[in-house]
């Protein structure tokens, strides 16, 4: 069954590494795949796997729409690698379903799941979630005692993000006074939660596909080692476990709110309970989907077949395969202060174990040469500029 299926080309919607990984995935199964960029410098433009890339106009709704409605094939498989797409995709489904397969929440589900308020008041039934503030108080004095310090602050949605950055952490009294003062007018588009305790290797990962009667058919769980940028950022470090005690968690998610497609699900074991509790819900394919696929779960392709109404195979997952995003983690850890001699040892005891990069592959190698060129540049500059600084002001 899954055979006849794989002469149906696909499109990926693709934004940085989650784009690149998605087209590998399916490329890896044999899916020819075009792509569609909002940025001409992405890294999946540098790909040998589509056989056509266009692009758009960032941000430009009509435009994507009209490029979409006007591409040469039909009844291809549209896959969103972003919250962007998914917002998008859910916008136009009655346009776009006359010209395309996709797999989405429906009725408007998936945009309570890029909403964090509506997704912490959706969640908290089926999964450990940590003390919560989906409306934040007018006063900080009152804040402090709904929800104990260090907590953070995250942006409701990327149509909420009056932050301009991920989140924003306060661990005082004083910093919390300084947050009222300057976001004040924007509390509505924030939502505030308790940190929960542990080292960044207390965060897991599921990434995972449910079928349309939302029972869990693909999964694939990894440990985090490292974030960049460290503590509350991205994965650049992280090894594949399975993890049971996540999984049933998960799959108490999909059947309690109904989910269908591909979804990331965040967790983090509290150091002080031992509990997995929830961090956050991506309705979408994750960052770092190609490692699912290398480590044997190629939930790009699960949600191909989803999409097409197709019975998705059982895999399992390798364990103790390691994941590496060399310059993001060599950033992070600058960040954190390590030494050399701890930085080292944890890339020698790597050198041993099954290992993938996140950028880099030997069958699409030439975005990791693009994107490491381009790093070797900004790194001479900003040491060329610091050198020079030095130099004016000794002189």
């Amino acid at each position: 069954m899954v055979e006849q299926t794989l002469t149906t080309r696909a499109l990926i919607l693709a934004v940085g590494p989650n784009g690149l990984g998605a087209l590998r995935s399916l490329h890896k199964a044999g899916v020819s795949c075009d792509a569609l960029v909002a940025d001409k410098e992405d890294v999946s433009v540098y790909s040998r796997i589509p056989r056509r890339v266009k692009s758009f106009t960032q941000g430009n709704q009509a435009e994507l729409l009209k490029l979409l409605l006007s591409w040469p094939e039909q009844g291809l498989v549209l896959i969103p690698t972003s919250d962007w797409y998914v917002s998008f995709i859910e916008q136009y489904q009655q346009q776009l379903s006359t010209k395309f397969h996709f797999v989405l929440s429906g009725n408007k589900q998936s945009l309570e799941f890029i909403d964090k308020r509506a997704e912490i008041n959706r969640v908290s039934s089926f999964v450990n979630v940590p003390v919560s503030v989906t409306e934040l108080p007018n006063t900080a004095q009152l804040l402090l005692q709904l929800c104990q310090l260090p907590i953070i602050i995250k942006p409701r949605s990327h149509a909420h993000n009056a932050l301009k950055k991920k989140n924003i952490i306060i661990d005082t009294k004083a910093q919390l006074q300084r947050f009222y003062q300057l976001f004040y007018p924007h509390l509505d588009s924030v939502i505030a939660q308790q940190v929960i305790s542990g080292d960044d290797d207390h965060q897991w990962v599921c990434n995972c596909v449910f079928n349309e009667q939302h029972q869990l058919v693909s999964h694939f769980t990894f440990q985090r080692l490292q974030l960049s940028p460290p503590h509350y950022g991205v994965t650049c470090y992280a090894v594949s476990k399975s993890n049971d005690a996540v999984v049933e968690q998960v799959r108490s998610l999909g059947l309690g709110c109904q989910l269908v497609g591909p979804v990331m699900v965040e967790f983090k074991r509290d150091a002080d309970d031992g509990l997995y509790k929830y961090i956050e819900l991506n309705p979408r394919l994750g960052m770092c989907n190609y490692f699912d696929t290398q480590c044997g779960v190629n939930n790009v392709l699960a949600t191909y077949l989803i999409a097409l109404g197709q019975r998705v195979p059982t895999t399992k997952q390798q364990d103790n395969c390691y994941f590496l995003g060399v310059y993001e983690d060599l950033y992070s850890r600058y960040r954190d202060q390590q030494s050399i001699a701890d930085v080292v040892n944890h890339y020698r005891q790597m050198l041993s174990k099954k290992r993938y990069y996140f950028y880099f592959c030997w069958q699409d190698p030439w975005p990791a040469v693009v994107l490491g060129y381009g790093q070797l540049k900004r790194s001479i500059s900003a040491i060329t500029h610091h050198v020079a600084r030095r130099f004016s002001v000794r002189f």
